[in-house]
């Protein structure tokens, strides 16, 4: 018996096979990239309030999505916020600081508390979720003298939970075809929430000292 043809409609049938999953792999990849570059960091904007570098950001909203809903289920949810400044947008960190903030909610009154985690005196509560958000932002606050003197230099700022708090993602097998773009899908789907905002270039000498208004 001539075994011909169906060898060759085997190697067809294998090259088309490798054909789609290279296809359907570089899309879930490319879909994954798309995700990245569309979040874009929220403006950031820096005053200089006497011997500190105080920071706004009112479009960053964090109490949102998945964790907002653990507070509504009366679970309390930590926060970890960095702010650094840098030369530039991406560059080395010159300077800055970290904070994490238990935020958690009163199912009665509506409102939210938050509190430092290495510091339980520092706390604030009865307050909405754009106040929360607020206070968080204000404890980042930079002396000034982590500013370059001369130059210009941007302030970018994360938000993230702590791991602890982190929503764990399954992770499926990537042993087939199937599971390789699971994996690839659900990795872009499930990545822990990540909040950021970041300055436009700014000197030192331009800001002006709100403190002397």
């Amino acid at each position: 018996m001539d075994h011909r043809p169906i060898t060759r409609a085997t190697d067809r049938d294998l090259a088309s096979s490798r054909h789609t999953l290279r296809g359907t792999v570089g899309a879930a990849m490319a879909v994954a990239v798309l995700l990245r570059l569309s979040a874009q960091p929220a403006p950031l904007t820096v005053e200089r309030d006497g011997g500190s570098l105080r920071l706004s950001v009112p479009q960053l909203h964090f109490l949102t999505g998945e964790p907002l809903e653990r507070l509504h289920n009366g679970r309390s949810v930590t926060y970890v916020l960095t702010v650094s400044l840098k030369a530039q947008r991406g560059g080395p960190r010159r300077a800055g600081l970290t904070r994490q903030v238990v935020i958690s909610y009163d199912l009665w009154e509506e409102r939210f508390a938050a509190a430092r985690l290495d510091d339980p005196k520092s706390a604030a509560s009865h307050l909405t979720a754009s106040a929360a958000e607020a206070w968080c932002i204000d404890l980042l606050s930079v002396p000034v003298g982590a500013a370059p003197v001369s130059g210009t230099f941007v302030v970018e700022l994360e938000c993230t939970l702590r791991d602890g708090d982190a929503q764990p993602a399954e992770t499926p097998s990537a042993a087939t075809f199937t599971g390789l773009i699971d994996l690839l899908s659900r990795k872009a789907r499930t990545a822990p929430p990540r909040w950021e905002a970041a300055s436009l270039p700014v000197r030192l000498a331009d800001l002006k000292d709100r403190a002397l208004k």
